[in-house]
């Protein structure tokens, strides 16, 4: 079977698997059909990085199959013919029932330190973590989350200046060609290499919740913390009496300054231009972008907050 030959059923509801899906097509690959979600059930699961792809799926004349609820059924794709099952962009496991149904097997792409953080949200964990690269990599899907054996990889820098959207678009674009090496090597019928099972560790789900600063923290853990969860996640927040701040640009000010006063972690040390300038477990740092209520905060309507203190909850 030829590389344009496979029947590919593509499952996706995020814009990663969108990119993924466009760069297939056009490289010719034959997909059968698209399963995805609906707004609706999008809204109802807080599902990061939402897409809508039936009007793309339509505009390009592709079957597309809008699930009742997230998750995916045998009887969902019983009346389709299909040689290949590809996940890209779904945060749900697929039944072994159903990629079980395809002759060449199912794909799935993650990425992290494999065997070390498969599971949830593995960009924000690698960020958190201060990771300087992470590993793209499509892998054969089987019952159990990201351990399949690994068909293709790719190494991607995390620089200083990424934050986790930047890095969703690196990882996006490297998974494209991932997956058309892992088809090109399925259809030679070669395998892929194993992942060593004894050292598999997976990382937990993040909410919304997850997301609030610990100002005792050092200035670097806080930089990364906040860059890790900016939009589509929730971000980052923390509170100043009884309003909640939602925090999307830090970096670090200075350490060389205020070293000479008790360092109490969360006081407000100088409301400047550019932002806020806050105490952390270390140096300082420099809130340059925060929301209040939906509003960009102005700093310089805000000169008597200084030496209050951001706290973990309202006062």
């Amino acid at each position: 079977m030829s590389l344009q030959g496979a029947k590919v059923l593509y499952v996706t509801c995020a814009e990663n698997g969108l990119h993924g899906l466009a760069q297939l097509t056009k490289a010719g690959i034959d997909v059968a059909a698209v399963v995805t979600i609906p707004p609706q059930l999008a809204t109802k699961y807080l599902v990061s990085g939402y897409v809508d792809v039936s009007p793309w799926c339509l505009e390009h004349g592709l079957k597309c199959i809008q699930l009742r609820e997230y998750k995916i059924e045998v009887a969902d794709v019983a009346a389709i013919d299909f040689d290949l099952l590809i996940v890209n962009g779904w945060n749900r496991l697929i039944p072994s029932e159903v990629f079980s149904r395809a002759r060449l097997g199912a794909l799935g792409i993650h990425a992290g330190h494999p065997p070390l953080g498969l599971g949830r949200a593995p960009l924000v964990w690698n960020i958190i973590h201060g990771q300087s690269d992470i590993e793209v990599f499509v892998f054969r899907l089987t019952a159990q989350a990201d351990d399949g054996d690994i068909m293709a990889a790719q190494v991607v820098e995390i620089t200083e200046h990424d934050d986790v959207k930047t890095l969703y678009e690196k990882v996006m674009d490297v998974g494209a060609d991932l997956f058309l090496t892992a088809i090109r090597k399925l259809q030679a019928g070669e395998g892929g290499h194993s992942q060593d099972r004894r050292f598999v560790s997976h990382y937990p789900k993040r909410t919304e919740a997850d997301g609030l600063i610990d100002f005792t923290m050092t200035d670097r853990q806080i930089c990364d913390f906040v860059r890790a969860q900016v939009p589509p996640y929730p971000g980052a927040f923390t509170y100043l009496g009884s309003e909640r701040w939602k925090v999307l640009r830090v970096q670090r000010y200075d350490r060389f300054l205020f070293r000479d006063i008790p360092r109490i972690p969360g006081r407000i040390l100088r409301v400047l231009p550019s932002g806020v300038v806050v105490q952390t477990g270390a140096a300082p740092i420099w809130i340059r972008r925060a929301e209040v209520d939906g509003a960009d905060v102005d700093p310089m309507s805000r000169s008597d907050i200084v030496g209050r203190r951001f706290g973990d909850s309202v006062d």
